[in-house]
C-alpha cells in the first residue's frame, strides 16, 4: 500500500463528530464536508500521479503530515478550521500537538464541488431552504451623529468609500432606533437590506444572470434573501446611486468570505417602499463573483445604469 492508497467502502473518513459539525455555522460545515468528500470520492479513484496533479490543481496541500496519516484521525480528535486570508487551514490534534494541517483555498467551486453554471442554477434553490434568521438587533456601537437625532454606524467599506455597511438610527428618549421613514429614503433603504427592518416581506423579482450570457427570472420576498444571507454570514454593503423620481436604484454586494464568493446586485426599489409593503423591488443579480472582479462589475454598473430603462 503507498502512501496514495485511499480508501475502500468499509474505510470510508470520519473525519468530524457529528454533532460537532451539526452545531457549526453553515460556512463550516461546507468546509467539513468538502475535506470528506474530497478524501473519500474525488481521489480514491484516481491514479496516484493524478491525485497529485488534482491536488497541486486544487492547491490542496498538507503542510504538515500527509493523505494516509488521516487514518490515524477519529471524529473524536480535537481539531481546529481557520481562515487565513483566503485560505482555510485544518489542524487535527494529539496530545496538544499538531499532527496534521491541510491546507486549501476558501474558494466556492472547489468547497461545494461544483462549477459556476452549476451553483449559479441552484442559487434560487439555496435562498428558498435557508432556514428562518433570528431577529435579535445588536446595539449599535461607536455611532456618529449625522444631523439633528440622526446617527451612523459604519465599521468597513467594500472596495469604494460609497459601497459601505452603513446602518442608521434616530435617538428617541435614550434609545437608538433603525430609520425608516419616507422623508429619509436613502437610510431607510441601507436598513432594510442590513436586515434592520422588521417584518420586510417585500417581494423581490430577480433578474440573475447564469453562464452563456443568460439570464433566469424568478421572484422571492427581501425575507428570504435575508434569512439566506445570514445563512451564509454574509457582509452586506450598500451604495444609493441616484434618487429618481419613482424610488432609489442602489447597488448591494453581498460578500461571503468564507466560501469565497460576492453577489452583485442592482436594485431599484419605489418610493412608496416604507408606506407599501405590496412595493416590488427589482433587481438584476450577478452571483458567484471572485473578489477581484467585483469592483471592476461595480462600476460597469454605476456607468451603465441609466441606459437601462426598468419596466
Amino acid at each position: 500500500m503507498t502512501a496514495w492508497t485511499m480508501f475502500s467502502p468499509a474505510q470510508q473518513l470520519k473525519l468530524f463528530n457529528p454533532e460537532i459539525r451539526d452545531a457549526a455555522a453553515y460556512p463550516h460545515r461546507v468546509v467539513m464536508d468538502f475535506v470528506e468528500r474530497y478524501f473519500n470520492i474525488d481521489l480514491p479513484n484516481q491514479r496516484q500521479t493524478t491525485r497529485e496533479h488534482k491536488m497541486a490543481d486544487d492547491k490542496v496541500y498538507f503542510r504538515k503530515g500527509k493523505p494516509a496519516d488521516l487514518y490515524q484521525v477519529t471524529d473524536s480528535m480535537p481539531f481546529s478550521i481557520n481562515l487565513l486570508d483566503r485560505y482555510y487551514e485544518i489542524q487535527w490534534m494529539k496530545n496538544e500537538e499538531p499532527i496534521i494541517t491541510l491546507v486549501f483555498p476558501a474558494q466556492y467551486d472547489l468547497l461545494m464541488g461544483m462549477q459556476q453554471n452549476e451553483s449559479q442554477l441552484k442559487l434560487k434553490e439555496r435562498i428558498l431552504a435557508a432556514p428562518e434568521r433570528l431577529d435579535s438587533i445588536e446595539e449599535p456601537v461607536n455611532l456618529t451623529i449625522l444631523e439633528d437625532s440622526i446617527y451612523m454606524m459604519k465599521t468597513d467599506m467594500f472596495e469604494l468609500e460609497s459601497l459601505n455597511d452603513a446602518t442608521y438610527y434616530s435617538k428617541v428618549r435614550e434609545d437608538y432606533i433603525p430609520v425608516f421613514n419616507d422623508s429619509l429614503l436613502d437610510y431607510s433603504a441601507a436598513n432594510l437590506f442590513h436586515g434592520l427592518i422588521a417584518d420586510a416581506n417585500y417581494r423581490m423579482y430577480i433578474e440573475q444572470s447564469v453562464y452563456g450570457m443568460k439570464t433566469i427570472n424568478y421572484s422571492i420576498t427581501l425575507k428570504q434573501w435575508l434569512n439566506y444571507c445570514s445563512r451564509c454570514n454574509m457582509n452586506i454593503f450598500f451604495a444609493v446611486e441616484e434618487e429618481r423620481e419613482d424610488g432609489i436604484l442602489a447597488i448591494v454586494v453581498a460578500q461571503c468570505k468564507e466560501l469565497g464568493f460576492n453577489h452583485l446586485l442592482s436594485v431599484v426599489i419605489p418610493d412608496k417602499f416604507v408606506n407599501d409593503q405590496n412595493a416590488v423591488l427589482k433587481v438584476r443579480l450577478t452571483p458567484y463573483i471572485p473578489t477581484h472582479n467585483v469592483k471592476t462589475l461595480y462600476q460597469q454598473e454605476t456607468e451603465n445604469h441609466k441606459k437601462v430603462i426598468w419596466q
